[in-house]
């Protein structure tokens, strides 16, 4: 049977040099299980859902994707992967919280082959019947050279493609750069008329179109550093065309997006993609041939999982032997466990823009986003993200919104907007799944889901303003703490009358803060010795960065300057010139009354955290009563490794994907259904429609040598 080919990998030095000697597991996972989006475990309890509050307040957990997860089983004969050996290779370096990637391919070629021979028809050695096509005419090539491949020059420009069956693919390669702009790699080629090809240089990495010949620059992005390996991901999505690159050397970069070209299609349904140089003849001047660049293990590359090891548990299995087991999850597993004391200030926020405060808040990378604009949350009116989580505050965004936040493979965060769906390319399915093996991509089983329980058909925005107080006192230490001398103490000050708080004041001596020798304020008067400061308001020790502690309240530091005195504190307040209370609550609320005669009332109330106009409350209710109001079926797919096919769709299809799926009225077809008429040999479903990608599995066992994809499915 046909598999991707895989790659595993754990930086156990957290160096982001991916390169180093034992950090590529791939020769040890024996089983892998990997898990992303919305959880499939509902659907495959054949329509056994997870009880819920019969109010049906704002948690709204079925529609969120959670953290993507990674379980691995490795051979562990000789405890290499056991933390407490000493005698490992990997001795003090196995331990959680190592960054772990995972990435498949298909096709794909590691160009293993005698030294000199030309690509040209040769086969792949991932991708049953299929071989590189030499595009153009003249004697100039590629040729393989040491497991990799380099240009064949003086004989013109040469293109070579391999037809990954899939025209919105993930491709991906190892790079190393020695000419300038000589070369690159070819996507969505239709003749030597008509493609894109992306172009290497010195000063920039050029994606460019040939239209009729001529080229046409569509986007510019950073260069590649010359003489250093990269391993670059590609990613085609409608009319999105974008380049990440990974340095493999050095870790200076690690999965940055270093051109992305959207609104360049090329033609959207071309499924060739390969590599192209411009036949520069070696007698050109020495540092812009196009020979000295060289692509190594091209193919359909997708990087997967990217994330943190959370769990590693040495032992025995029955069957395998000594083993290592290893958990990971995705940095939303992270952003679930930190906690957040923010003050989100500005008018016309939109989704996109509060997205990337709390993102930024969290420490998140702002090199590995995407955040669409969305709809306009915030007209005016400050918000409090006070002792909340990173994650909690955007679900919140996503319902709100009515979109998905999620990180993919390469550990980026997306948030996709509520129009998303709506929008090109997901208003055409990118793949069409039968129910027979003759039908090619197919699933062997289905489970089905009427819908029915994910009804929603009234749904309130519920949405507050606040009325500002202007200058108050916001808090007051109630107790009094004793501060030895030449010490500090830190209080987190928050505010138990006050909804949202700004401009907190700098406490002033005697005014606001006072301090003696004795705790009844009746020995010596010690504040002209004591400072108290915000050290995390704007301008503090923070400086640079964005302030926290806000919000709510502060964090207020005491310091005692007295040589030998204790400082009891007598006194200590803070004030604030503006004091938000939030009085009035307005709710939008939007129903669908056909869903209600079929279901009865399902309804729904959102307390929003972000919202504070009536305008925007509107268009969230009503863009979920249009989701949730009308029964959607829901589909657990199975797709197993049975052929090329079916590896090109578990490779290259992602969350949001819309699909078609089929199952006929037919007998004898091999489909089982798993919704209650389990292994009868055929369906009596009826599907055919379109659906869209909610959350997916892959199992796969190096021993056995399956791979057994699982997709979870909504109607769209």
């Amino acid at each position: 049977m046909p598999n991707p080919h895989w790659r595993i990998w754990v930086d156990w030095d957290a160096d982001g040099v991916w390169s180093d000697p034992g950090k590529d597991l791939t020769a040890d996972v024996m089983a892998l299980h990997w898990s992303w989006g919305k959880s499939l475990g509902a659907a495959n309890n054949a329509g056994r859902r997870p009880t819920r509050n019969s109010s049906r307040n704002s948690s709204n957990r079925l529609d969120q994707a959670g953290a993507a997860g990674l379980e691995l089983t490795l051979r562990n004969h000789d405890g290499k992967y056991s933390p407490d050996n000493a005698a490992s290779t990997l001795a003090g370096r196995v331990q959680a919280g190592r960054k772990v990637w995972a990435a498949f391919a298909y096709p794909y070629d590691s160009f293993d082959g005698a030294d000199l021979d030309d690509l040209s028809a040769r086969s792949t050695p991932v991708g049953a019947g299929l071989s590189w096509t030499k595009q153009t005419s003249g004697s100039s090539g590629f040729e393989i050279f040491s497991r990799r491949v380099r240009a064949v020059t003086g004989g013109g420009a040469a293109i070579y493609t391999l037809d990954f069956g899939e025209a919105d693919a993930h491709v991906g390669f190892y790079y190393r750069r020695g000419s300038d702009g000589h070369s690159g790699v070819i996507l969505r080629y239709v003749s030597l008329l008509d493609h894109l090809r992306v172009r290497f240089g010195d000063t920039g990495t050029v994606l460019e179109d040939i239209t009729w010949g001529y080229p046409t620059n569509l986007s510019r992005g950073a260069a590649l550093t010359a003489g250093i390996n990269y391993f670059i991901e590609i990613e085609m999505h409608g009319s999105s065309v974008r380049l990440f690159a990974t340095d493999l050397d050095g870790g200076d970069a690690d999965r940055k997006e270093i051109l992305d070209g959207s609104g360049a299609a090329g033609n959207p349904s071309a499924t060739n993609h390969g590599l192209w140089h411009d036949g520069t003849d070696p007698a050109a001047t020495s540092d812009t041939e196009a020979d000295t660049d060289y692509w190594g293990e091209y193919g359909g590359w997708r990087s997967f999982f990217y994330g943190s090891l959370e769990h590693i548990a040495p032992g025995r299995d029955r069957e395998l032997g000594d083993v290592c087991r290893l958990r990971a999850a995705d940095e939303l597993e992270r952003l679930g466990r930190v906690r957040l004391f923010n003050l989100l200030t500005g008018t016309s926020l939109n989704s996109g823009a509060i997205a990337n405060r709390v993102l930024t808040w969290a420490g998140f990378s702002i090199d590995h986003r995407h955040t669409e604009d969305g709809r306009t949350l915030i007209a005016a009116e400050p918000r409090a993200l006070w002792n909340t989580s990173p994650l909690t505050a955007l679900y919140a965004l996503q319902e709100e919104e009515d979109g998905l936040v999620y990180l993919d493979g390469r550990g980026h965060f997306r948030l996709e907007s509520a129009a998303h769906r709506n929008s090109a390319p997901h208003t055409g399915a990118r793949a069409t799944l039968r129910d027979r093996l003759a039908d090619s991509p197919y699933f062997s089983h289905l489970v089905w889901d009427d819908g029915a329980e994910e009804v929603e058909n009234a749904i309130t925005f519920r949405y507050q303003l606040g009325v500002n107080r202007g200058l108050q006192e916001i808090w007051r230490l109630r107790e009094v703490p004793a501060i030895p001398a030449g010490e500090s103490r830190d209080f987190l000050a928050e505010s138990g009358s006050y909804d949202v708080v700004d401009g907190v004041n700098l406490p002033l001596a005697s005014t606001d803060y006072t301090a003696n020798s004795q705790a009844d304020g009746q020995g010596t008067d010690l504040t002209d010795g004591v400072t108290v400061s915000l050290p995390y308001a704007s301008g503090g020790e923070s400086a640079g960065a964005e302030a926290k502690y806000q919000g709510k309240g502060a964090l207020v530091r005491v310091e005692n300057g007295h040589a030998t005195a204790t400082a009891y504190i007598t006194l200590l307040r803070l004030q604030a010139d503006s004091a938000y209370q939030d009085y009035a609550a307005t709710s939008y609320r939007a129903e669908a009354t056909g869903g209600q005669d079929d279901y009865g009332v399902r309804s729904r109330t959102v307390n929003c955290r972000f919202i504070d106009n009536y305008a925007a409350a509107r268009q969230g209710a009503e863009a979920q009563l249009a989701r949730k109001g009308v029964r959607r079926t829901g589909l657990t797919l199975t797709l197993p490794n049975g052929d090329g096919a079916n590896l090109v769709q578990m490779v290259h299809r992602v969350l949001s994907d819309r699909i078609t799926v089929i199952s006929s009225d037919q007998g004898g077809n091999g489909v089982t259904n798993g919704g209650g008429n389990g292994g009868n040999g055929g369906s009596s479903l009826g599907i055919n429609g379109d659906f869209f990608i909610e959350g997916m599995e892959v199992d796969a066992s190096a021993r056995t040598g399956e791979v057994t994809a699982r997709w979870l499915a909504r109607q769209a």
